[in-house]
Parts: C-alpha cells; sequence; structure tokens
C-alpha cells in the first residue's frame, strides 16, 4: 500500500513557509504538510505529534536554532530525514549539520518548484518502509550538482565515486567569470573553435556577479586555454575571466577554490579594470614601501600644517591602493579610521562640522559597500574635499585676517625675489587656487595685482631719490624683462618710468624755486 511522505515545514519568517507551501502541488506529488514552525522549539513538538518523515528547515531561528534542531531531532527521532534552507553566507553552519545527519540541503536563492520536488523525492527515495508510486521515481543529482556540492563543502563520498568515473583528463582548473554577460558557453565555443574539443567545462556554481566554471584537460592543453581565455577578454572588455592554478585530483578542487581563484577573486577590488587574471601571469606589485604614521598627522593637522598633512596622508593611501593582495577589508577599515580622526579633530579645533558631520555615516557605508579601489577612493576624496573647504572657508575667528596680514609682510620682504602664487601658497600651506580667491576676496585685488603695487611703488620711490638707471631699478625691484616692467609702470602710474623721474624732478625744482623765494 502507497504511503503520503508527511512533511513539517520550520522557518521564522512566515512568508517563506507560505512560499515553500505554495511552490507545488503536494498532494499530486506524493507528499503531504502536517504542519509549520517558527522555530527548533516548536518543531521539536510537531515532530512527535504527527511524526513526520521529511523537516524542512531554515538555519537561522530564534529560541532553538536549525543547527540545534538538527542535533535534538535526530537523536530523539534517528529514522527522521532533514533538509536544510540555506543562504550562501551560512554554508559554513550547513556542513556542521552533515556530521548530525542532514539529509540535503536547498539554496535559498535557488528554491523553486522543480528543486523542491527533485531533493523532496530523493531523499523520500531513502526512507525506509516508505512505499511510494512508481511513478515517482529518485531524482539523480547531475554532474553539475555533485560538483557544486563539494565547491561548497558538502562531502559525498556517493558523488566523490560517480564524479571519479566521469573524467577522462589528468588535469583541472577552475575558471571564474565575471560581467553580465558571463556565459560558460563562451569558453566551451572558443575551444572547439581553437580545436581542444577534448577540454571539457562544467558550470558549477553561478553567484550575483560571477559563475564558476571547472574545466577537465591534459596538460599540454593548458597554453592553449590560456591563450583562449586571453582572446575572449579582448573580444569582451565587460567580462573579466580568472583561472587557477591546476590540480590533478578532482579531490582538491574545494582547496583550490579557497586558496587560489577565491584569492584572486579578491584582488579585482584593487584591479577592477583588469580583463584577465592567471594565477601565473598576475600584474606587477608595487615593492616600494611607504609607511604611515597617525600621530604624526595629528600633529601635523594640530599645527595647522594642512597641506604636508593631507600630502602626508594622501601619498600613503595611493601607495594602499596598488597593494591588491592585500585585504579590501584593511583598506576600507583604514579610510573610515581617517575620517573618524579627521573629524574629531576639526571638532577640537574649533572648525564649524555640523554639514559635514551629517554625511559621516553616508561616507562610512559607501566605502563599506564599494566593490572597487575607485569607489572607495571617490568617496574618501570627497570627504577631504569637504575638510579642506571648511579649513579654508571657515577658519577659526581672527585665523584668516592674521594670515592674510603675515601674506602682506612675506610680500612687503620679499618682493625683490621671483615670487609666485604656488610659493606663497607652499609658504603658508595653503592650496594655491583657494589662496588665490582668498587673498581677491579679503584684499580687494588679487595676488598679482597686489604684488605689482608694491613693486611699483618701490621703484617710485627710487626713480624719486636716486640716479640708478631705470633699467637697474626694474631689476632690483623684482622685474627679469625692462620692457614688462614699463608696462606695468605706465598701467598703475599713467606714465613710463622715465616721464615719471622727470617730472619728479621738474615738480621738486619748481618747489625748490618757491621755497627761495618765500625766503627772500
Amino acid at each position: 500500500m502507497e504511503e503520503t511522505c508527511r512533511v513539517l515545514i520550520v522557518d521564522d519568517e512566515m512568508l517563506i513557509r507560505q512560499g515553500i507551501i505554495n511552490y507545488i502541488d503536494w498532494e499530486s506529488e506524493g507528499f503531504r504538510i502536517v504542519g509549520e514552525a517558527s522555530n527548533g522549539k516548536e518543531a521539536m513538538l510537531l515532530i512527535e505529534q504527527f511524526r513526520p518523515h521529511i523537516v524542512i528547515t531554515d538555519i537561522v531561528m530564534p529560541i532553538m536554532d536549525g543547527i540545534d534542531l538538527v542535533k535534538e531531532g535526530k537523536r530523539a527521532f534517528p529514522d527522521i530525514e532533514i533538509i536544510v534552507l540555506s543562504s550562501f553566507e551560512d554554508f559554513d553552519y550547513v556542513r556542521s549539520t552533515f556530521q548530525s545527519g542532514v539529509a540535503d540541503y536547498i539554496l535559498k536563492p535557488k528554491l523553486n518548484g522543480p528543486e523542491l520536488i527533485r531533493i523532496l523525492n530523493r531523499v523520500a527515495a531513502k526512507i525506509p518502509g516508505l512505499k511510494r508510486s512508481d511513478s515517482l521515481p529518485e531524482s539523480k543529482r547531475s554532474t553539475e550538482e555533485m560538483l557544486e556540492n563539494m565547491l561548497l563543502g558538502y562531502e559525498s563520498s556517493f558523488d566523490k565515486t560517480i564524479l571519479s568515473t566521469i573524467f577522462n583528463k589528468s588535469h583541472f582548473g577552475l575558471v571564474a567569470i565575471y560581467g553580465k554577460s558571463r556565459n560558460p558557453l563562451h569558453l566551451k565555443t572558443a575551444l572547439k573553435r581553437a580545436n581542444h574539443d577534448g577540454v571539457a567545462v562544467f558550470p558549477i556554481l553561478t553567484e550575483e556577479k560571477d559563475v564558476t566554471v571547472l574545466i577537465n584537460f591534459s596538460p599540454n592543453q593548458l597554453e592553449t586555454i590560456k591563450k583562449t581565455m586571453g582572446m575572449l577578454a579582448q573580444e569582451d572588455l565587460s567580462l573579466t575571466w580568472i583561472l587557477s592554478e591546476p590540480f590533478g585530483s578532482i579531490d582538491d578542487m574545494k582547496k583550490v577554490y579557497d586558496d587560489s581563484l577565491m584569492k584572486m577573486k579578491k584582488y579585482l577590488f584593487y584591479l577592477a579594470d583588469q580583463s584577465l587574471l592567471i594565477y601565473d601571469n598576475l600584474p606587477p606589485e608595487n615593492k616600494k614601501q611607504v609607511h604611515f604614521d597617525l600621530n604624526h598627522f595629528i600633529e601635523l593637522f594640530k599645527d595647522r600644517l594642512f597641506n604636508p598633512a593631507f600630502a602626508y596622508l594622501t601619498d600613503y593611501v595611493d601607495y594602499l591602493a596598488t597593494q591588491y593582495k592585500n585585504d579590501s577589508l584593511e583598506f576600507k577599515s583604514f579610510l573610515g579610521n581617517v575620517i573618524f580622526n579627521v573629524l574629531v579633530l576639526l571638532g577640537n579645533m574649533k572648525y564649524e562640522i555640523e554639514d559635514i558631520e551629517k554625511k559621516k555615516y553616508s561616507y562610512f557605508s559607501n566605502i563599506n559597500e564599494a566593490n572597487s579601489v575607485e569607489e572607495a577612493l571617490a568617496q574618501f576624496h570627497e570627504f577631504i574635499d569637504g575638510v579642506q573647504t571648511i579649513i579654508f572657508s571657515h577658519s577659526a575667528a581672527g585665523e584668516q585676517h592674521n594670515n592674510l596680514d603675515k601674506m602682506l609682510k612675506y610680500i612687503e620682504q620679499h618682493y625683490t625675489e621671483p615670487l609666485r602664487l604656488s610659493e606663497i601658497a607652499n609658504h603658508f600651506h595653503f592650496n594655491p587656487s583657494y589662496l588665490s580667491s582668498y587673498f581677491s576676496t579679503h584684499h580687494k585685488e588679487g595676488f598679482s595685482e597686489y604684488l605689482n603695487r608694491v613693486r611699483i611703488k618701490k621703484a617710485m620711490e627710487l626713480l624719486e631719490n636716486s640716479s640708478v638707471s631705470i633699467s637697474n631699478i626694474s631689476g632690483m625691484v623684482g622685474y627679469s624683462e625692462h620692457s614688462y616692467f614699463c608696462k606695468v609702470f605706465k598701467k598703475i602710474t599713467g606714465m613710463s618710468p622715465g616721464n615719471y623721474r622727470k617730472e619728479y624732478r621738474t615738480q621738486n625744482e619748481y618747489e625748490e624755486a618757491n621755497n627761495s623765494i618765500v625766503k627772500r
């Protein structure tokens, strides 16, 4: 007599339970749902009451999670079969449940009717004493599904035995394909064009951004595989291809995936512009050693030596951005730490930081979620630009006026030298473009206009009180070209240097003559 397979569904999210219930026509498939539970404790009570053949359970639940449910359920009811619902991030937990006797697992992102029926039929076929219709045969795993299980760490001696009979070449490799148009058939078709039909291609794991492929080949085919991937990388720059180091046994696939392919996947955070990464042909590393002392940066900042402070910081960040073998989390953590310290410093130095303080959490979040070093740096530089605006536009009370007085005095003392705006900015630790607008705003004229006025004033004094030649005077007040000096002099005074000296002397002689007549 046929018996309907009893199933209990356990998940703390009602929508997921309802979704599972509505995926298939349970009765027509030979199954009957005997109950629902929102945690392991509720499930244990229902198991004792209804004695289900199969329990489908989530891992992460309140009160009693799926791991404890598996342990207690199998201990109290050894014949019960348990299927675990898993998210990608739960793999380590799921792997531990296999030691307690879990029958199978279902990835939540791949949960659908056909997948659910396949696994239910496979598990039900193993239950002793459960007689079901011959029209419901056991669903066998495909090669790709068995490989995916191995890759994710779900060991199965049965699957390994089957896989050992499938591959007829001595070497294996793992390929990751990144990009929207990723398709394992690209590789298979390209290898065929290269007259390498013998290379077997098995898509294993499809994730949000990439697909992982296993290839089985002979040693003499490796170089052709590399060249074929290089050709594919050039044909479609929207894709990125990664090839792991080769290995000689399918048992090593999981280790190579973790130690080689996953490591190179992480390199893409720094090498987002690379379309091809091959295990033995990676980009050269920047061997230069650059160190950063946060205390030194803080001291520069406190002393208001902002340009040296930001230059010191930027040099180190640029260096870190080239170290593609470093963990991206460390890079993001460093940027976040700098943002936090700079905001504390600005607050302690009485700068107005209310607006940028409101943005800090978006900076932290965007940096943490950045998919590439360029995205993280864009957020960081936006923050630094905002800080510089605060420093140079909203300085502490009285600082603007004091700095202007110091700059004016410096120009008065060094006007004979070939002064440039960039030199003044460097001397007073300002950004040159900011200094230009700052000078115009606070002194009613630009830097060049003010410097010319100082020099011409000194030239007028020399013309009035000395017999030094005009060409020598132009050099004495900082002009390297005599003609330019004359042009600037006339623009400011309305006459040439020669006419000015002549008119001054005529006026002086006239005044002396008048003074002489008055005395008589």
